[in-house]
């Protein structure tokens, strides 16, 4: 019998949009990229609510607002990569103009050979998935590559009083 070698993640992508949701997959990826010796790329897909009125927001003098969005999200990533490197990781940050988020990760993740994706879910369920769709399920849809999904924590679910729970047994 032949034993499979497994082989070592080499590239991960982190998909991060700026909120404290995405940025809770960061450490798990961080962790898997120390144990493998691999590179770990936080990914930003920009899309400014802007966009679409480009040229009236041009003629209007508001593009300083779309620079100064853009530049706080490059100090983001480039805050998170500085504390990853202090850890001993290898990272980088890489920005993308982009409308469709599943898509451009996807089409990231290709292009750069990426061999993981760690992300985190939103936790939405029934209608606001429904409406909004989730990115994750999209980028693991179309993805060939293993997708790690991390689902934040729900402050309700960690704060349950479990004085009453039945005591179990351990069976050894």
């Amino acid at each position: 019998m032949t034993e499979l070698k497994k082989q070592p993640y080499r590239k991960i992508v982190v998909p991060i949009d700026g909120s404290g949701w995405a940025d809770r997959a960061i450490p798990h990826a961080a962790r898997i990229a120390k144990n493998n010796d691999a590179e770990l790329i936080l990914l930003h897909i920009y899309h400014s609510p802007l966009a679409q009125y480009r040229d009236s927001v041009a003629l209007a003098q508001q593009q300083g607002l779309v620079d100064q969005e853009r530049e706080q999200i490059k100090q983001h990533i480039i805050s998170i990569r500085t504390d990853l490197r202090n850890e001993g990781v290898t990272v980088r940050g890489h920005m993308i103009d982009g409308r469709d988020p599943a898509f451009q990760i996807c089409r990231y993740v290709q292009a750069e050979g990426a061999d993981l994706v760690v992300m985190c879910t939103h936790g939405r369920t029934g209608l606001a998935r429904f409406l909004f769709g989730s990115v994750a399920q999209k980028v693991m849809q179309r993805l060939d590559v293993p997708v790690l999904l991390i689902r934040p924590d729900n402050p309700e679910e960690t704060n349950v009083d479990d004085s009453d729970m039945p005591k179990g047994e351990d069976i050894v």
